[in-house]
């Protein structure tokens, strides 16, 4: 067998759909932009860094920033869920994922000059594999090694066993490439003055405000007309309501957010394109540490809380989770879905762990935003009704929270927000039991072979299979609990076109822009 990506035509606006694995669907029929204007998107928050290390690669976070500034190599087309090549041309195995042999774009240099070639994949992603780089995708770069073959040619081999879905994980997790010159400077170089590939170049960054953005006058498709911006401005504003008002009284452009209740709100007044994907909101309950370390604090916790009293109570839109797979998705497996609330139930549980002198006494760990404080207050509100059972909140920003959730492990339950096109290579990340980023310390012996199988394969039954699998050992362990279901909305004014979305929902910046 081999699986083939390659080159694929990136035109420019148009009215792509927005599918994916759980649906999606364009709110609005889209043109081509105009050449050249302004543009003010706002984030939810400031970033860290903007290097491709350690910068969120999640659509609501630093991704957008990372797709400006880097443009992707390859990508996860938004209309069929495909694995498609942007800097790259083709990512190819003859051998069921044993090797690889990925194929770039000749003559795309960074924004400094210098070539963005084989070798220069090679650099990034040996960085990532270094421990002291404390990258975030480490785990998919020390999982393989690369040889040059020619300038732009990179032969690519998974360790440890074939990986089917090498593609899928480069598509993710080491799509960004960064200037060897400018990575070699150091990390205060190239962490606060980055230089990529992408659209646009950073002209200035004022800490906590914002960040401004320069068309690439170099850019790689510049003989296509872009990017079509000039200039892209990013503020930042925490609260998805002011977002909402700010861009619908033309205080500002665009946003993204995965509040369900803000997207439906701008379906009727404005501009949206949405994505759909599996994980979503979910709790995380830490299986080495009490009190979540006996399953029957984690049942006792999951069936006092009802999904639908979140939306019902808060009004914030979300859609109840049956589990880690979205009900529309091609993994759901009916036979395998969380318990039911089962108050009763609850209570007993709660009772039995007091009588044998357990307490159920547990932090939570969450980002420090608005909309995530207000469900987790709802939380503690509900479980109040109980006997031995006390939550307390520990809001972070964001760089605390992953660096005491994933460098320190140090964490008794918490919020884990997560989007996902395929399985592949989140899930296996998650939860393989010899994986460094099983925050939660899962050892199952069926999940590792379920999750191999789903590695293993490209036949869209065999996958299914293996990951129904995994959620019946999820449902029966509960290592998590999926509370509400994901959806990533890119909302805009009506001054905006060209709104195309990949991966989890992040959009092309090259080809948005004003009608």
């Amino acid at each position: 067998m081999m699986v083939v990506l390659g080159i694929t035509a990136t035109a420019c606006g148009g009215s792509d759909d927005s599918g994916s694995t759980g649906g999606g669907k364009q709110s609005t029929v889209q043109g081509e932009a105009k050449a050249g204007g302004s543009m003010t998107m706002l984030a939810v928050q400031d970033s860290a860094s903007l290097d491709p290390f350690k910068a969120a690669s999640v659509a609501v976070a630093d991704e957008p920033r990372l797709a400006a500034l880097y443009d992707p190599l390859f990508y996860i087309d938004a209309a069929d869920n495909s694995v498609k090549a942007h800097l790259g041309e083709s990512l190819a195995t003859a051998d069921n994922g044993k090797t690889w042999q990925l194929k770039l774009r000749p003559g795309v240099k960074f924004s400094d000059g210098t070539p963005l070639d084989a070798q220069a994949v090679k650099f990034n992603w040996d960085m990532h594999a270094k421990a002291e780089t404390q990258s975030q995708h480490r785990q998919i770069a020390a999982g393989l090694t690369s040889k040059v073959v020619d300038p732009t040619t990179l032969e690519v081999t998974p360790l440890g066993m074939p990986n089917a879905q090498l593609d899928r994980a480069i598509a993710i997790d080491l799509t960004y490439i960064a200037s060897p010159a400018s990575l070699a400077k150091g990390p205060d170089e190239y962490r606060n003055k980055p230089v990529g590939a992408g659209p646009f170049k950073l002209e200035s960054w004022t800490r906590g405000s914002q960040q401004v953005y320069v068309k690439n006058e170099n850019y790689w498709q510049k003989d296509k007309g872009l990017p079509k911006l000039d200039k892209l401005t990013i503020k930042n504003v925490p609260d998805v309501k002011q977002q909402y008002n700010t861009v619908n009284s033309g205080g500002a452009d665009v946003f993204l957010s995965s509040d369900n209740a803000t997207i439906s709100q701008a379906e009727k007044a404005i501009g949206v394109v949405q994505r759909s994907v599996d994980g979503g909101q979910m709790i995380q309950f830490n299986m080495t540490k009490p009190p979540f370390d006996d399953l029957r604090a984690r049942q006792a916790i999951t069936l006092a809380l009802d999904p639908a009293g979140i939306p019902k109570t808060l009004s914030n839109g979300y859609v109840p989770a049956k589990g880690y797979f979205a009900q529309k998705s091609p993994f759901f497996d009916p036979a395998n879905v969380q318990a039911n609330p089962d108050k009763a139930k609850a209570k007993q549980l709660f009772d039995d762990l007091e009588r044998e002198g357990k307490k159920v006494e547990f932090t939570y760990l969450l980002p420090q935003n608005p909309s995530s404080v207000k469900v987790a207050e709802w939380m503690q509100t509900q479980l109040a009704e109980y006997k031995n059972v006390s939550m307390k909140l520990e809001p972070l920003e964001i760089g605390a929270y992953i660096e005491k959730y994933a460098l320190r492990k140090d964490f008794q339950a918490m919020l884990f927000q997560q989007w996902l096109v395929d399985p592949e290579p989140l899930a296996f990340n998650n939860w393989f039991s010899k994986s460094p980023t099983n925050f939660v310390g899962w050892n199952n012996p069926a999940v590792d072979g379920a999750l191999v199988a789903g590695r293993s394969s490209t036949d869209p039954a065999a996958r299914k299979a293996a990951y129904s699998d995994l959620m019946k050992a999820m449902v029966a362990d509960l290592p998590l609990w999926t509370y509400a279901e994901s959806s990533i909305g890119v909302l805009f004014n009506k001054k905006v076109t060209g709104v195309v979305q990949y991966n989890t929902g992040v959009f092309f910046m090259d080809r948005i822009g004003l009608k």
